[in-house]
């Protein structure tokens, strides 16, 4: 049966779609991602870049009627609230934090730490939409939603849509936690040259992040960190891998 018969304005459609900053500061439960693309997905529905710019302005992220972060669509499952969801080029960006004190939150965030980062998806109603039919295009047809009123965003473990993933995760809760990946993961070949790489990289952790004033140190008669040309081989050498794992 064709999918114009089938969809209506006012419809909810639950979307599989796709979740580095401040390592000192990140709250644990921290995530960030994409919550949708304009891609289309394996349902064949083509979400337009800003198609909930309208309704994430009207409808804000907190309180009773602001978009909720929910644990696979489950509405009476809150898994946290959203600090920032905008669309940035032509894909829409969510951070948030996930309520580590609530117990089905707690053993999803285990769950996504361990397996590298989930995904998310976006739950909403259908405004405006267009179909394309299947003689017209190549991929068939396929729904294009042109705006919608977003309702929540899910973190869930198979998206619709292939570009839907988490693209950070905090995971490292202390400084012990990273010295001891470096070296499980072959970065360094001992606990102390962790230790000294770990050091090195908390003290120019700006390098690190997408936006961030470099901290001014005290004036001091010792060598600046940048100066010590051993240590800026090491880092330079694990900039790309560290990168990843402070957390």
């Amino acid at each position: 049966m064709s999918n114009k018969h089938q969809v209506k304005v006012g419809d909810r459609i639950d979307c599989d779609i796709a979740a580095l900053t401040k390592a000192d500061v990140l709250e644990d439960g921290y995530i960030k991602g994409t919550a949708s693309t304009p891609s289309t997905d394996l349902y064949g529905h083509k979400v337009l870049a800003g198609a909930f710019d309208k309704s994430i302005k009207r409808n804000g992220l907190n309180g009773p009627k602001g978009i909720k972060l929910l644990n696979h669509h489950n509405m009476r499952q809150v898994a946290g609230n959203i600090k920032s969801l905008e669309t940035v080029g032509s894909d829409l960006k969510i951070e948030g934090n996930l309520f580590l004190d609530v117990s089905y939150v707690k053993d999803l965030y285990l769950v996504a730490k361990q397996v590298g980062g989930l995904n998310f998806s976006v739950g909403f109603e259908l405004e405006e939409f267009t179909f394309v039919d299947g003689d017209k295009s190549v991929d068939g047809e396929y729904l294009v939603i042109k705006q919608g009123n977003l309702i929540e965003v899910s973190v869930v473990t198979f998206p619709a849509q292939p570009e839907a993933t988490m693209d950070f995760i905090k995971s490292h809760d202390t400084l012990s936690e990273f010295e001891k990946a470096l070296v499980a993961n072959g970065l360094c070949q001992s606990r102390n040259e962790a230790q000294r790489v770990a050091k090195y990289c908390k003290a120019n952790a700006h390098l690190f992040l997408d936006k961030q004033t470099p901290v001014v140190e005290p004036v001091s008669d010792q060598a600046h960190p940048l100066l010590d040309v051993k240590l800026l081989k090491a880092c330079t050498e694990l900039a790309q891998q560290a990168g990843g794992f402070l957390r």
